[in-house]
Parts: C-alpha cells; structure tokens; sequence
C-alpha cells in the first residue's frame, strides 16, 4: 500500500506540472497496444503518455535494473453498471520479467457507484506469457489473482471492491468461480469480451465448471466487466514490451 500511495503522489506531481495540459487521442491505430494519448499543453507543446511513462522510471531509482520494478500509468476503459463508459488510468505498480511470462500488480478504480468515501482502488497480481510466435493474440493469463501469488507466500493483489457487493456476491464467489475462468485464456479470446455477457455460458461452464452460473454475478457487473478491461489495459501495456519488438 505504502509504494502504491507514493506512485499515486509521484503521478500527480508529475501531472500538476503540465502547464494546465489537456489530453487528445492520437490519430495513429493502437495496433493492439495502449494508445500513446498525447497531451496538449497551453505553451503549444506536447507530452505523451509514454514520456510521462519515462519520467516516472527515469527520474527516481526504479525502474528496470534498479533497486524497486518498473511501473507505468496505463489507459482503461471503466464501465459502470449502467453501462456508461470512462476513460480512466490505472497504474501498473509492478513489473518482473521471468523467463517466459512476466509479472504484474495492476492498480484500478473498479466500482464507482458506492460514497466517495469507500471508493476504494482494487490490485490485480497478473501473469502474462510470452510466446514464443510473438504474436498478440497468443499472449494467455498464467495467473490471475486478488489476494495471494501462485505461491501461497504474498499479497500480489487486493480486493477494493464491495463484499458482498450490493447483490449479495461475496469476493470469495469471484475468486472460485468467475477469476479462474480466465486463467490459460489467450489476448485473441479476452479481446472479444467487452462485457460479462460476451462470455458463452457453455465456454463458462466448461472443463468441469458445470455448477457455476454467468447468472450468479447479475447485479454485480461492475466488478466482473472490469476484470474484463483491466486485463485489456494490462495487455495492451504488456504487448510494448521489448520483447514484442
């Protein structure tokens, strides 16, 4: 919590300092990737999203071969129940290359509806492959969690959303029905998804899922849609890594 309220005070320093900068989307396709959002200062300049992205890992002792993980501010599409649609940013906390995956913290604001007062940000511990085609749509979720890594040891992930939500599902329901379902899918599957009725009940139910129902989260789509878009924005950060190139 400590290093996420000292990224989240270092991002808004660095965007106090924009010289009253508005955001405009870059005219270039994303080709998969997190657009580069170019921000439009009254001096006439502009700063992209991936300057400020070098800021952030070049002006203190982090970034890749220091001391602290790389970390990142990353684009997200949030949607909320009513099914309206934000641009909002979450922030990539953590990144650790293994030899064939890499491993992420992903911090994002997921449900919106309750006082301001309990709006409270979620963690998402991530891992990602890195596939031998280098191609996009091959990337697959090795692991996805709210709470422990696959190793039982740490707190990757924090769950800020409500439990039980306003229709009565607990975290412990997410995390043994709807989390799992996305565990070894790949980007060309999760990019299809825009929201939780995208999911084909038999996919759902498949591979000794039959007990558990798409239905048993109506009313709690905040939390399942965003899952859904937090792993679109991870991904999409995933996807500039050098690897790729």
């Amino acid at each position: 919590m400590k290093k996420f309220l000292s990224l989240l005070l270092l991002c808004l320093l660095v965007f106090s300092g924009l010289n009253a900068c508005t955001a405009a989307p870059s005219d270039e396709p994303d080709g998969g990737k997190a657009p580069n959002t170019e921000v439009q200062c009254s001096d006439g300049s502009t700063l992209t999203l991936e300057q400020i992205n070098e800021f952030l890992n070049s002006s203190a002792d982090m970034g890749e071969g220091s001391i602290a993980n790389k970390i990142a501010v990353v684009p997200i599409d949030h949607i909320d129940g009513p099914r309206n649609e934000s641009k909002f940013y979450a922030f990539v906390n953590y990144k650790y290359k293994a030899r064939n995956y890499i491993k992420y913290q992903i911090t994002y604001l997921s449900c919106t509806c309750r006082a301001a007062s309990v709006n409270y940000w979620q963690t998402a511990y991530v891992e990602l492959t890195l596939p031998e085609s280098l191609n996009s749509d091959d990337v697959s979720v090795r692991y996805l969690s709210f709470d422990k890594d696959p190793n039982g040891e740490y707190n990757g992930g924090f769950w800020g959303d409500s439990n039980p939500t306003p229709a009565g599902v607990t975290y412990s329901v997410f995390k043994t029905e709807f989390v799992p379902y996305f565990i070894d899918k790949d980007y060309g599957y999760i990019k299809s998804l825009s929201v939780m009725e995208d999911i084909a009940l038999q996919d759902y139910q498949a591979d000794g899922r039959e007990s558990y129902k798409l239905d048993t989260f109506t009313g709690s789509s905040v939390s399942t849609n965003n899952i859904i878009r937090m792993l679109h924005a991870v991904i999409k950060y995933h996807l500039e890594d050098e690897y790729f190139k």
